[in-house]
């Protein structure tokens, strides 16, 4: 019986996505379905926000922390963007040593998908009724948004992308995500927990622009609110496979010989 409710899930699953690969490029949707990379040049705080990002930064919780490491820039060491971390966390972040993300057994595991959403890998938007389908080329990550659920159900497993759920506010899709497996906060060694939860808004400035929005909270890693806004540039293309190989921390020892420094 439970093969048969997998089976049932799945095919359900499939032709949803099918719907939603099939409205992709729709006239009758909002206009966010697409590829769209990561825009280049610093984002807010770093810069003065445009018009629209002023508008969605408003919506932010009061008092939150915008941080100012999106795209490509990373926060050094012992820096957290102002946010006030956890003692215990700052603490192990000294011991932090970023070669081991080359081991073998840490090569392919995906950061998270708060820290994969603003890194500087493309991402792909199908938009339908009932889903809306984020597919990112960092890790292969897809991220599935329930548009015809209101709350997050109470038994619903943690994984890498966990459950989201979206409304249409007017032409800002809104995505509340819960469910998520610890990862990357800060990619110096700070990590978030299992009890973190993410708020998206995702919305054009332009019909080439898409301005996203995370808002997040964990009591378990930070005090208080954390924020991030990015910018991605539409493009005619698809996401490549990731095809993570778990052999390139090796292949980097190979090249360094065994005795690097």
């Amino acid at each position: 019986m439970r093969a048969l409710k997998v089976v049932t899930a799945l095919a359900a699953c499939a032709a949803a996505l099918t719907g939603a690969a099939s409205l992709a490029q729709s006239p009758q949707g909002h206009g966010i379905a697409g590829f769209w990379s990561m825009a280049p040049g610093p984002t807010p705080p770093r810069r003065t926000a445009t018009p629209i990002e002023a508008e969605l930064i408003k919506q932010f919780r009061e008092g939150a922390v915008l941080l100012a490491d999106a795209g490509a820039t990373e926060f050094p060491p012992g820096d957290y963007g102002g946010l006030n971390v956890r003692a215990s966390l700052r603490e192990a972040a000294k011991s932090y040593d970023p070669k081991n993300q080359t081991d073998v057994s840490l090569t392919c595991r995906p950061p998270g998908v708060i820290y994969s959403m603003q890194g500087p890998f493309p991402i792909e938007i199908f938009e339908g009724r009932d889903l809306i389908v984020i597919k990112l080329e960092y890790f292969d990550l897809v991220r599935i948004v329930f548009m015809n659920e209101t709350k997050h159900p109470e038994n619903w497993p943690h994984s890498q992308t966990g459950h989201s759920i979206g409304r249409w506010e007017g032409d800002t899709l809104v995505v509340d995500t819960a469910s998520l497996l610890p990862g990357t906060l800060f990619n110096n060694g700070v990590d978030y927990t299992e009890n973190v939860h993410m708020l998206e808004r995702f919305r054009l400035a332009d019909p080439n622009t898409l301005v996203v929005t995370q808002q997040f909270e964990d009591t378990g890693s930070f005090e208080g609110t954390a924020a991030r806004i990015m910018s991605f540039r539409r493009g005619d293309d698809h996401v490549y496979p990731y095809d993570c190989d778990p052999t390139y921390g090796l292949s980097i020892d190979s090249r360094q010989g065994p005795d690097r420094p």
